[in-house]
């Protein structure tokens, strides 16, 4: 397999970012699981291609939704790691990998625990942050650190390789930049007691997922867990590989990019964007938006627009406001006519109208947060305060988030038109004070957007 791999890098024309390398002899419950990810963790640092997130993978995974799906959400969720925690007891069984075999050296006893280490154990699989990374691959070898004491005192423990980036992540600055849902979907009914011929633990392990058998249940988790983007195991079997075969159908339908015509009078800040970005003689030849995609949860609003006769085409691209500091709230955004069904605004975003009527107009304001998915029971109240130019509070609004809150909404009902000029939305905290700050501008005319406002709210790139 090896010699396979390396003659198809060859042949794809891939070597400039695939390395393929066989250095350890791996046995299941064994130390050198880890060893192969942290192996890898530091060829992806010597890497001369930049990356922002490293996630491992095996030989049965398979992914559920198409690459671009994937990088919106990664690229929300940025300086996040996902990891399974499971804080509390692990196996501390010392362990032994002798050839092709480990061994229990304890008989099951637990090994002693470091004083004031925090442990867990958790699943294998992980997408971690390049500055995660960066951090285990700088301190691994020195047991001085933090890094190089958990290696030190798990390696020689039952399959350390699900409970090492947990303790890392517990006992570092990590520890309030890490989702517990990782990137992976595991089918748990199907899941059953292995015992392998290579050790002398039982480990769980899941069924292999077929065609026609699975097809509904894959479904539903593409349907529902919108935070899944692999999912587990699959084999090179006829029925195995049909099934894989169905959910690239199905990614590739659902990531096609779909662009509608938008009037003119749906957006009116565009063509104020369009003066200051092309000049006062371009025409607006016509403006589309691109849709949410299907399988995506952190659509921005994109705008594609035809300028002047050579039709010139600019993309305009909605910022999101990201928070100052390590926070479970994502992003948040203002804008006009929230859709809640396709969960798009279908007006002006970040730059609206300071009526709800009129030839130029905002009908109703809202106020998206996007929120990080939590495994435990979370229940926190926040409040949404918006603040006029001249800095009064117009709107004290109470939210609730749960574990669930992954996508919370609030309509603006304070006094109408709004006061011209620049306006604020705080989310407060209670406890941890602002949140996040989000300023949107409020015209009357489209004229009145500042050029210097359309580069702090908007991305302009090359179509």
């Amino acid at each position: 397999m090896f010699n396979e791999l390396s003659i198809w890098v060859v042949e794809e024309g891939l070597d400039y970012a695939v390395q393929i390398f066989s250095e350890l002899n791996i046995v299941r419950g064994g130390p050198n699981m880890l060893h192969a990810e942290l192996l890898g963790i530091r060829r992806l640092l010597n890497h001369t291609i930049p990356w922002d997130f490293c996630i491992l993978l095996s030989e049965q995974d398979y992914p559920l939704r198409g690459n671009a799906v994937l990088a919106e959400y990664l690229w929300v969720h940025r300086g996040t790691s996902f990891v399974s925690v499971d804080e509390g007891e692990c196996e501390r069984d010392v362990s032994y990998q002798c050839g092709d075999r480990v061994v229990s050296l304890s008989g099951g006893v637990q090994y002693p625990k470091i004083p004031g280490m925090r442990y867990a154990s958790g699943s294998q699989w992980f997408a971690i942050t390049y500055q995660l990374a960066a951090v285990i691959g700088t301190h691994l070898s020195n047991s001085s650190t933090i890094v190089g004491t958990i290696l030190h005192d798990l390696i020689t423990v039952k399959q350390p390789d699900e409970s090492f980036f947990q303790a890392v992540v517990l006992n570092s600055e990590f520890c309030s930049r890490y989702s517990d849902y990782t990137l992976h979907w595991t089918d748990k009914d199907s899941m059953r007691e292995v015992r392998s011929l290579t050790s002398e633990y039982n480990i769980m392990s899941p069924g292999v997922l077929i065609f026609p058998r699975d097809v509904a249940k894959v479904s539903e988790v593409r349907d529902k867990s919108l935070w899944a983007f692999f999912a587990r195991k699959f084999d090179n079997s006829l029925q195995s590989t049909q099934l894989k075969d169905s959910l690239d159908k199905l990614s590739k339908q659902n990531s096609r990019k779909v662009w509608t015509r938008v009037q003119k009078h749906q957006v009116p800040a565009l063509w104020r964007l369009t003066q200051v970005l092309a000049s006062s003689f371009a025409d607006v030849v016509s403006v589309d938006r691109l849709q949410r995609n299907v399988d995506g949860l952190f659509h921005v609003q994109t705008l594609q627009l035809q300028l002047g006769h050579g039709r010139t085409t600019l993309l305009l691209r909605e910022k999101l406001a990201m928070p100052s500091r390590s926070s479970s709230l994502l992003a948040l955004r203002i804008g006009c006519d929230w859709n809640k069904t396709d969960l798009v605004f279908d007006g002006d975003v970040s730059a609206v109208a300071s009526s709800s009527s009129g030839l130029y107009s905002c009908p109703s304001l809202w106020a998206i947060v996007h929120w990080q998915m939590s495994k435990k029971p979370v229940s926190e109240d926040l409040l949404l305060v918006w603040i006029d130019p001249g800095g009064t509070p117009m709107q004290h609004a109470p939210i609730k988030i749960s574990e669930h809150s992954v996508l919370v909404w609030h309509r603006y009902t304070a006094t109408q038109p709004l006061s011209p000029g620049e306006w604020t939305l705080e989310v407060q905290s209670m406890e941890q004070g602002i949140l996040a700050r989000r300023t949107f501008f409020v015209y009357r005319e489209p004229s009145q957007i500042p050029w210097h406002k359309v580069k702090e709210f908007f991305d302009v790139l090359p179509s």
